[in-house]
């Protein structure tokens, strides 16, 4: 799964489209085949583990590209693992991204305060439906600048409820020449600064944040967002407009015989239909599951479900087998695979910190239409 400091950084930008969403899981959770540099270290803020690594990775929408990152992960007496980071990112497709934040857990595990700000520009492609072009793939550059902070209760080991306060600007280019051209639902979404308050409830029983071998965890997003300007060149006269976007999320691990673990994920999606395109549901998008293109199968309603086995080889190397399955749909009950589909693929790790359990991921995913995918990141997939 993401470590702290990556899910947090993301929340930040959830807002504000793929391309920057994807900028911050690169900034901040990237991985390689190669490892970076591990350093143990015995002061700082406790005892806690240093990580500086440039590190390669690849997307199936902003391309391949390098990461030089720093984090600093570190555990207060009673609490669970915290972090701090910060990430520059290059890829070939010309996107650039920076990122700062951390999230630290205190006080007995009681509270949790998080902070993030990302700065970038991602290019990447949006498969589109044009008037008297058929289906074409539009080339977008999208401007983000955006922050939040974050502030949780622990009422319980297991229970912790928490929000989420986030600031988006965000504005896409493109060729003037086909700004007419795009369906209704795009044009708004050109020029953008969005507020968004996020509360989240989570019930979490497993034994372990990064590499968990038992327990569940189950999480409710509900988020309210305001459109707090939208003007793009005065082109389009536009009234303000909110939207509400509802995530669930549940999560379940087991152990089996001496060193595997049996995983399983399930995401539930939905959004309202004043939510920009990149604010939306979609299976690949929202829910991290293997095997489908992220801007392919946006919709305002998704549900997907993932098993893996995961086990370990040695205690550097592991591996994972996977499959996937889900779909989307204009409301719950129109969701359909054929928004969708299912996938299966094969995975190595490659443990970077034993304190931790942290480690360095590569998956490769086919799904039901014979396309491949090659996933390279940090930490689990969930």
């Amino acid at each position: 799964m993401r470590n702290g400091l990556a899910a947090f950084a993301a929340f930040c930008v959830g807002a504000a489209g793929p391309g920057s969403a994807i900028a911050a899981d690169a900034a901040l959770r990237p991985a390689t085949k190669t490892a970076g540099a591990v350093v143990d270290s015995d002061f700082g803020f406790r005892a806690g583990s240093t990580i500086l690594a440039p590190i390669p990775f690849t997307n199936d929408v902003i391309g391949s590209g390098l990461t030089l990152g720093a984090g600093y992960l570190f555990t207060l007496p009673g609490s669970r693992p915290s972090g701090l980071g910060l990430g520059y990112m290059q890829t070939s497709n010309g996107t650039v991204g920076y990122g700062l934040g951390g999230i630290v857990n205190f006080a007995d595990g009681r509270w949790t305060l998080g902070a993030a700000a990302v700065d970038g520009d991602i290019n990447y492609d949006l498969p589109v439906v044009l008037p008297f072009f058929g289906e074409q793939d539009i080339s977008l550059t999208q401007s983000v600048t955006g922050g939040g902070v974050q502030l949780g209760y622990n009422f319980t080991p297991q229970f912790e409820a928490s929000a989420t306060l986030a600031y988006v600007d965000t504005v896409i280019k493109l060729d003037s020449d086909l700004i007419d051209e795009l369906p209704d639902f795009l044009q708004p979404d050109l020029d953008i600064e969005l507020g968004r308050l996020t509360f989240d409830l989570k019930y979490d029983t497993r034994d372990d944040t990064f590499y968990p071998t038992s327990g569940v965890v189950g999480s409710a997003a509900i988020t309210f967002a305001e459109e707090i300007d939208s003007v793009f060149n005065d082109r389009f006269q536009l009234d303000d407009r909110s939207y509400m976007k509802n995530v669930f999320s549940l999560s379940g691990y087991r152990s089996v015989g001496e060193n595997g673990i049996l995983a399983g994920k399930a995401v539930l999606c939905g959004t309202s239909d004043d939510a920009p395109f990149f604010d939306t549901c979609g299976v690949g998008f929202v829910d991290g599951a293997r095997g489908f293109s992220a801007l392919s199968y946006l919709e305002d309603y998704s549900a997907s479900a993932q098993v893996e086995f995961r086990g370990r080889l040695s205690q550097r190397i592991g591996y994972v087998a996977f499959a996937d399955v889900g779909g989307g749909g204009d409301s719950i009950r129109d969701i359909s695979t054929d928004n969708g589909g299912y996938a299966g693929g094969l995975g190595v790790r490659f443990r970077l910190s034993q304190q931790f359990a942290l480690d360095y991921s590569a998956d490769y995913a086919i799904n039901n239409d014979g396309d491949g995918f090659l996933y390279l990141y940090l930490g689990q997939r969930f």
